[in-house]
């Protein structure tokens, strides 16, 4: 079991900001990246097609013998985690709770931004996580429903990328935050941009670090951590493979892997 591959799954390309922390952790581990481009955005999507979505690619990803599962978006853990490790016997994880957990540590005025997609934004995931542990702590969201697209075409530092975050995050330095949730998957990817907007004193906590953190701890503790032989790694779309690959060779600096096509029935 230690050999088997982990699996990962996204609404997009997001999810490969876990994937690079990942590799470097855990560089022996073999991986298979599902990226359901053609139903994106997540954000806009109701809970009920949240859960039967998830649950399609996991059974996908099981017929690859993946031995746990990352849910590499934050749309889909928040709207499916609880059901997931419900409906299968394989460890699941999220990207939420390691975040907060994260944030926590850093705030020193106990004020704390989220960004998010509109579906975490109005779910309060963050929120109902983050005062489920530390109930003083204040927390201000906004959803940025552009990021997405943004990062999927790969406008990483443009001038139009610049023009829309400043939008988004005004709201956020008006409230004094000193530490800022990138909850997203896909955000990870603006750091700079989000970074030089909202200046050198708001501490960044971007999931895909937290999550690689767990993921191995996880590993550990289940004793199927891989620590010999060569990876393997699987990437597969419901999207353009032309336009995904594109992109993911850009964000994993690698052109050596090839992206499959996958039909998914709604």
């Amino acid at each position: 079991m230690q050999e088997q591959p982990i699996g990962f799954l996204d609404s997009g390309l997001g999810g490969l900001s876990v994937v690079k922390e990942v590799k470097k952790i855990l560089p022996r581990e073999s991986i298979e990246y599902f990226a359901d481009n053609q139903r994106q955005p997540y954000g806009k999507k109701n809970q009920k097609e949240l859960v039967g979505y998830t649950t399609q690619i996991i059974d996908f990803l099981l017929k690859k013998k993946i031995k746990i599962c990352v849910i590499a978006c934050n749309t889909a853990t928040a709207a499916s985690l609880t059901q997931l490790k419900e409906i299968f016997n394989i460890p699941i994880i999220g990207v939420i709770e390691s975040a907060v957990q994260d944030a926590i540590k850093k705030t020193s005025n106990n004020r704390i931004g989220v960004i998010a997609t509109e579906f975490t934004t109005k779910n309060q995931a963050y929120l109902k996580t983050i005062k489920n542990l530390a109930p003083h702590i204040i927390v201000f969201s906004n959803y940025c429903p552009e990021f997405v697209p943004i990062v999927e075409s790969g406008k990483f530092t443009d001038t139009e990328t610049y023009i829309i975050a400043e939008e988004y995050l005004k709201p956020l330095k008006e409230s004094h935050i000193d530490t800022l949730i990138l909850g997203c998957t896909h955000y990870s990817f603006l750091k700079k941009v989000i970074s030089d907007i909202m200046g050198s004193e708001v501490k960044l906590v971007d999931p895909a670090d937290s999550v690689s953190f767990k993921l191995k701890e996880i590993l550990i503790q289940k004793g199927i951590l891989n620590e010999i032989g060569k990876s393997n790694e699987n990437y597969y779309t419901t999207g353009s493979v032309e336009k995904v690959s594109k992109i993911a060779k850009i964000i994993l600096k690698d052109d050596s892997f090839k992206i499959i096509k996958i039909t998914m029935e709604d």
